[in-house]
């Protein structure tokens, strides 16, 4: 799971991506900027806002490719 965040966030160009955690929760990733990556954890900061969120490893469930944007 880990090998497959650290390929999704190496993409040229990056494509935004999913986080789907295990309790169902989300959470959208539109740069690889937003996410550190850490042994047992990670942090995801919210674009935006001062605001991080630390996601446990253990609980991702997926990564899901984000619609792309409509025109």
């Amino acid at each position: 799971m880990l090998d497959d965040l650290k390929e999704l966030l190496d993409r040229e160009p990056f494509l935004s991506f999913r986080i789907v955690l295990t309790s169902g929760s989300s959470y959208e990733v539109t740069s690889p900027y937003q996410i550190a990556i850490g042994e047992t954890q990670l942090y995801y900061y919210h674009p935006r806002v001062d605001r991080r969120a630390v996601l446990r490893l253990n609980q991702i469930a997926a990564f899901e490719d984000s619609e792309p944007a409509k025109s």
